[in-house]
């Protein structure tokens, strides 16, 4: 089996899909039942002006959990592997901004706890590691079989 069979293939996507998902449903369980907690770790990236750090609580969670249920479901799994795409992007961008900055702040990724700040290069690989599985789902989906098409 070549590697590009390899990464078309629907068992690898699958299970591709489910590690994501199941990622983002933990990562956004925290944030969905304490918003202010969320807000607090925002503000720490001193990126948003308050108006938009009280937004960006609320309704990211609910992406993240949007995301996650669209790939473990299969249902809008490319628009949840683009937004997936993106955010991994835009993380990764934020911390080497706060490295430059100086800053080292919780990531506020898997725990609301504003007191332990994580290391900068394992947060850009950390997230590396969810962006690349989410541009093989986005770049390479599965092909969809026809009826009655040998597999």
């Amino acid at each position: 089996m070549t590697v590009w069979r390899f990464l078309i293939s629907s068992f690898l996507q699958r299970m591709i899909r489910i590690g994501l998902g199941v990622v983002f449903l933990a990562s956004c369980a925290e944030k969905i039942k304490n918003p202010a907690a969320f807000a607090d770790i925002i503000t720490h990236y001193q990126l948003l002006p308050p108006a938009l750090v009280t937004l960006t609580a609320i309704i990211f969670p609910w992406v993240e959990l949007f995301c996650g249920l669209a790939l473990i479901f299969g249902r809008f799994d490319r628009g949840a592997a683009l937004l997936v795409c993106l955010m991994m992007a835009a993380f990764i961008l934020i911390a080497a901004y706060n490295g430059y900055r100086g800053l080292n702040i919780a990531c506020g990724c898997f725990s609301l706890s504003a007191k332990e700040p994580t290391h900068i290069a394992v947060n850009i690989a950390r997230n590396l590691l969810i962006l690349i599985p989410a541009a093989v789902l986005l770049l390479w989906p599965a092909p969809v079989w026809k009826t009655g098409d040998a597999a």
